[in-house]
C-alpha cells in the first residue's frame, strides 16, 4: 500500500462493488481495452484483462490499440481479440502535424465501427493517445467508461478524459491528481497499478542456475522497454571504473535492441560475469536475483520493485511530460530510492553511487524496507472490482 493512503475495503466501499454481485446477473457482458504501445500501459492492461476472465469467464474481451507488430502479438498470444486504429503521436513539424491529424480523425471512425460491431459494457483506457479517440467516443455514446492513471500525474490524455469518464483509478495515493484534475474528485477512486500474474517471487539459487551466474553481487540494469541509449552508454562507463577497481560484482542487462549489437561487442573482453538481453521475458529470475536495480521510473518499474522490495537508482526519463521525474521524487522524499536525472548521469557519479550501496548492507536494507511499503498487492482485484461495478450499472 502506498505510504500515507487509506486503503479502500474491497468489499464494502461504495465505489468498489464485489464481483459477486455482477455474477447474479447471468448475462455475458463485453469489456474494450483501450492500451498505450509501450510495456508501461500494456502489462496493467493485460493484468486487468487477466484477472477478468478469471472472474468472469463467460465475458468477452478485446483490445484497441495502435499498429506494432510485438503489442498485437503479445495480445494475441494472451488469448484476447485485437482491434487496431491508425493514430499516431503528434509531431511538431507542420507535415507531420497534419499527418497525425488526420490519422487521429480516421482513428475516430475507425472507433466508431469498432464500438457498433462490438458493442462493449464498459470501455477501460489505460492512457496515452490511443486511449483518447476510444474513450471520448465511448463516453459520447454513453458507455460507462473508465481511465487508469499508471503515473503521479495525469497524463495529457487522461486530463482531458476526466471530464467526461465514470471513473479515474489511481496508481498512486497523491493528492495532486485531485488538485490538478478539472473534475470532481469522487470520480478518483486509489486502486494501484496491476502487475503481470508471471512475476512471482524466485528462490536466489534457481535464479542463479537460469542465468548460469555465480554467488556475487549482482547489479541488474534496464533501460526502460524501448532501451535507453543515454544509460547503456553511462553504465558501461561505470563497468570499466568498477572492474579496473577490482570489485567484485556480475550483472545483467537489458539494453534494448538498437544498442544490443555495439554493447555485446564491448564486452565481449570485460573479466567479469555478465549477462546481456535485447529483451526479456523472465523478469521474475532477474528481479529475484538482483541486489541493486538501476531503472528508469516508469510507474511499473516502481510497482515491479515495490513487489520485490529491491534497492535501486532511479534514473527518471525526463521527457513526455516529466511523469517520472514526478514518481521518483515521491521515491525520494520517503527515501525509497536513490535518484541520479539524466542531465547529472555520468559513469564515474553512477559508480559512485554503486560503490556506496555496495558497500553498506544496512542501507541497501533500509531502502528495500521502504520501496516494499509501496507495494499494493491488491491493485489488480481492486481494478477489476471497479471494471465490474461500472459494466453493471
Amino acid at each position: 500500500m502506498w505510504p500515507g493512503s487509506v486503503r479502500i475495503p474491497m468489499r464494502h466501499n461504495p465505489s468498489v462493488m464485489p464481483a459477486a454481485d455482477s455474477a447474479r446477473s447471468g448475462e455475458a457482458k463485453k469489456i474494450l481495452i483501450a492500451s498505450g504501445a509501450s510495456a508501461g500501459h500494456l502489462y496493467p492492461a493485460l493484468a486487468l484483462a487477466e484477472n477478468l476472465k478469471n472472474k468472469q469467464p463467460s465475458w468477452e474481451i478485446a483490445f484497441v490499440t495502435c499498429r506494432r507488430a510485438e503489442i498485437e502479438k503479445c495480445i494475441e498470444s494472451s488469448g484476447y481479440k485485437v482491434f487496431i486504429i491508425s493514430i499516431c503521436p503528434f509531431s511538431r513539424t507542420a507535415r507531420r502535424f497534419l499527418i497525425s491529424l488526420y490519422r487521429l480523425v480516421k482513428s475516430f471512425l475507425e472507433t466508431f465501427l469498432i464500438i457498433e460491431s462490438f458493442r462493449p459494457d464498459v470501455v477501460v483506457g489505460f492512457g496515452s493517445y490511443v486511449s483518447f479517440p476510444v474513450i471520448l467516443e465511448s463516453a459520447l455514446f454513453k458507455k460507462p467508461t473508465v481511465i487508469h492513471e499508471q503515473n503521479v500525474s495525469l497524463g495529457l490524455s487522461n486530463k482531458v478524459l476526466s471530464l467526461c469518464v465514470d471513473k479515474v483509478a489511481l496508481s498512486f495515493a497523491d493528492e495532486r491528481h485531485r488538485k490538478d484534475a478539472p473534475v470532481d474528485s469522487r470520480k478518483f477512486v486509489f486502486t494501484g497499478n496491476p502487475l503481470r500474474r508471471e512475476l512471482v517471487k524466485k528462490d536466489q539459487e534457481e535464479s542463479r542456475a537460469f542465468f548460469g551466474l555465480a554467488k556475487e553481487f549482482t547489479i541488474l540494469v534496464l533501460g526502460g522497454s524501448q532501451g535507453s541509449e543515454r544509460i547503456n552508454a553511462e553504465f558501461k562507463k561505470t563497468v570499466d571504473i568498477l572492474s579496473a577497481q577490482g570489485r567484485d560484482f556480475q550483472f545483467i542487462h537489458l539494453c534494448g535492441k538498437k544498442d544490443y549489437s555495439s554493447l555485446k561487442k564491448d564486452y565481449s573482453c570485460i573479466k567479469i560475469k555478465y549477462r546481456l538481453f535485447d529483451f526479456l521475458t523472465r523478469m521474475d529470475f532477474a528481479y529475484s536475483l538482483a541486489d541493486l536495480v538501476v531503472c528508469r521510473a516508469g510507474a511499473g518499474s516502481i510497482t515491479e520493485l515495490a513487489f520485490f522490495g529491491k534497492a535501486a537508482i532511479l534514473i527518471p526519463y525526463p521527457y513526455a511530460g516529466a511523469h517520472q521525474l514526478e514518481n521518483a521524487g515521491i521515491l525520494k522524499k520517503k527515501e525509497a530510492a536513490l535518484v541520479i536525472e539524466e542531465k547529472e548521469l555520468e559513469g564515474p557519479k553512477l559508480a559512485e553511487l554503486i560503490l556506496k550501496l555496495m558497500n553498506s548492507a544496512d542501507e541497501r536494507a533500509q531502502l528495500e524496507k521502504r520501496i516494499a511499503d509501496f507495494a499494493n498487492p491488491q491493485a489488480t482485484d481492486r481494478l477489476a472490482e471497479l471494471v465490474l461495478n461500472e459494466a453493471m450499472s
